[in-house]
């Protein structure tokens, strides 16, 4: 019995210690600890008495609850790369109001990189200048190409292998990170022209980026 009332003691004083642990800021500067939960674009944070904060008031979260701590706010543009989701010669351009906890996975002094995927474990990333208020989504989209009416349209463009259905890529991202990074020389174009949507495709091309002055 004595050794249950420790063990007891010792668990509620570890949970007190894992709550005071979890904090949010606001842009505001505040910071409000407690046990955190969100729901609606509303942050929930559980102390001596329950607070209720707009994620649009929030910009840092640290909790056990989520995986990354950069709060944004944003519109979406969601993606597939399901065959069965796909279309041939038109992209499909959904997107969605909802509130993100970014993981921040590169950090440097011109541009940082974010991560994030949803409950599908589709992937997500996000940049952020020292110019830009919050992080940018990085956007793709896939489509599929070829077919047998586009063969019938124009042979001698869909022939031999192109005649076949194929996944293709709308490279957005590569649009939007030239736009900032174009004029660096040390960034070679077979960089550019290899570039994906993986962490460490990025990862290499900012690296580059920033060996220029």
């Amino acid at each position: 019995m004595r050794f249950f009332f420790a063990f007891a003691s010792f668990f509620i004083s570890g949970t007190a210690l894992c709550q005071k642990a979890d904090y949010l800021i606001k842009n505001s500067g505040d910071t409000i600890w407690g046990d955190i939960k969100l729901k609606n674009k509303v942050f929930y944070v559980s102390a001596s008495a329950v607070s209720e904060i707009k994620a649009s008031d929030v910009y840092k979260v640290k909790s056990r609850s989520f995986n990354g701590q950069t709060v944004v706010l944003c519109k979406l543009l969601t993606y597939s790369d399901n065959l069965s989701d796909l279309d041939i010669d038109f992209i499909n351009k959904g997107s969605i109001d909802t509130v993100l906890i970014l993981n921040e996975i590169y950090s440097t002094p011109k541009i940082n990189l974010y991560y994030v995927t949803d409950n599908m474990k589709t992937p997500f990333y996000f940049y952020k200048t020292p110019a830009d208020q919050k992080p940018l989504q990085l956007v793709i989209r896939y489509f599929l190409q070829g077919g047998l009416d586009n063969y019938n349209n124009d042979r001698s463009r869909y022939s031999g292998v192109r005649s076949k259905v194929q996944i293709a890529e709308d490279k957005g991202y590569v649009n939007q990170l030239y736009a900032i990074m174009g004029g660096c020389k040390k960034i070679p174009q077979s960089m550019w022209d290899l570039l994906s949507y993986r962490d460490y495709s990025l990862k290499q091309l900012i690296k580059k980026y920033n060996k220029c002055k």
